[in-house]
């Protein structure tokens, strides 16, 4: 009988598509720094052995992993793991929030890239936009106010505001850019985060009603500040978090 040596704390996979849930687990092992970079995965018979399925069910979880570029893997050589600033962006929701845990450094990261990024494209949208293409901000605003909705319908109206300015831009790449990271802000990663955080869209809804009301008014130095102000109160509020919880473990 074949002596095999426990490779983590796996469980069984139970997952409908078994080669998700092994990927998820691996994936997770490999952002908690279980299985750094430079180092190989266990051989697909050993994965089988520890997740109890068969040698396929691991070759397709590899393969979900080579696809977030997670892993190289070579014939004859196995599954070496890769430096995470290589991997898809698709990973970045679960390297913020995986296995029950918040990473708030990540998070802060991507704020600190997003902010500017979405100053810039709101500044264009704004010079660029029609009477209509307001009107439907300013609905869109209210619904994030909206104390009657259910969070996340609040949320939901606050990504599609993100897209709504974009296309104000008329610029298919800030187009593109919008829907994308509307995809990332309504994964449940990035749910779980807004929930723990206790992100309240209705405060960033003040500010972009400010926005409207001087955009109209035609103060426009006013517009732009109460949008950076609504971008530095959304930081601050994860900033604070930060201070008050731990950057990773159970919360």
């Amino acid at each position: 009988m074949t002596s095999v040596v426990k490779i983590a704390d796996f469980r069984p996979a139970v997952h409908r598509r078994v080669h998700e849930d092994i990927a998820d687990q691996l994936r997770d092992a490999i952002l908690d720094g279980r299985f750094p970079a430079g180092s190989k995965l266990p051989p697909e018979r050993e994965l089988a052995i520890e997740f109890k399925v068969n040698r396929t069910s691991i070759r397709d979880a590899i393969k979900v992993l080579e696809g977030l570029n997670l892993v190289r893997v070579r014939q004859g050589d196995g599954a070496t793991v890769q430096p995470l600033v290589d991997a898809s962006f698709d990973l970045l929701p679960a390297m913020i929030f995986h296995g029950g845990r918040l990473d708030v450094r990540v998070l802060l990261e991507l704020l600190e890239v997003t902010k500017p990024l979405l100053f810039e494209m709101a500044k264009l949208g704004l010079e660029r936009s029609t009477k209509a293409q307001i009107d439907g901000l300013s609905a869109l605003s209210g619904q994030m106010a909206d104390e009657h909705l259910k969070d996340e319908e609040r949320a939901a109206a606050g990504r599609e505001l993100l897209v709504a300015i974009a296309d104000m831009t008329g610029n298919r790449v800030w187009r593109m850019l919008a829907r994308r990271l509307r995809a990332l802000l309504a994964s449940h990663p990035l749910q779980e985060t807004r929930r723990r955080v206790r992100n309240d869209p209705g405060r960033l809804a003040a500010f972009v009603n400010d926005s409207i009301r001087h955009h109209k008014a035609g103060r426009q130095e006013k517009a732009l500040a109460a949008l950076r102000r609504a971008l530095e109160v959304l930081g601050q509020e994860f900033d604070d978090y930060a201070q008050i919880r731990p950057l990773r473990g159970k919360q």
